[in-house]
């Protein structure tokens, strides 16, 4: 089973439009505190002024974070990315196999604070059962983010199953 990063994600999983949909989604929908930091980040290593990289567009943001992906102090923005490209995005994806889980969610979101991980069997037969109704490559997308952002349970599951699908 291969390790997915947040990097690694958006490296091998999307082309470049779909990663900058997602880092210009951190920009539009991440916290206030969590935004400002990234400020802080490329401020410095981009040796740009505060209120330059505040009057820039989302995808323009988004551009100089992805020109920063590299770098392992970019990761938490990456994550954070990945989670709200999911929940603006990707919710009808995430309820569909979330029902096919029978985990409780709201569109997608899932309501409870720890739910058990569906087992690596139960990730391929949701692959499967929904394989007509979403994209192939959404569906990896998915799955190595749930991994990577919903812990060590959701890695074992997931994992191995995006490997087989790259």
């Amino acid at each position: 089973m291969s390790e997915w990063n947040s990097r690694r994600i958006l490296k091998e999983l999307v082309d470049a439009d779909r990663r900058r949909a997602i880092l210009a989604d951190f920009w539009r929908f991440a916290d206030a505190p969590t935004r400002q930091a990234a400020q802080n980040f490329l401020s410095k290593a981009l040796k740009f002024r505060d209120v330059t990289i505040k009057s820039f567009t989302p995808d323009r943001k988004a551009d100089l974070l992805a020109s920063r992906m590299s770098v392992a102090d970019a990761e938490p923005f990456l994550d954070t990315a990945l989670m709200q490209y999911h929940l603006h995005r990707a919710s009808d994806l995430m309820a569909a196999f979330l029902d096919h889980w029978q985990l409780p969610h709201t569109n997608g979101a899932i309501d409870e604070e720890s739910v058990a991980a569906p087992d690596e069997q139960a990730v391929r037969a949701a692959v499967e059962a929904l394989a007509g109704s979403f994209d192939r490559a959404d569906v990896r997308l998915y799955l190595a983010s749930a991994g990577l952002l919903m812990g060590e349970d959701w890695r074992r599951a997931t994992w191995g199953v995006v490997d087989e699908m790259v």
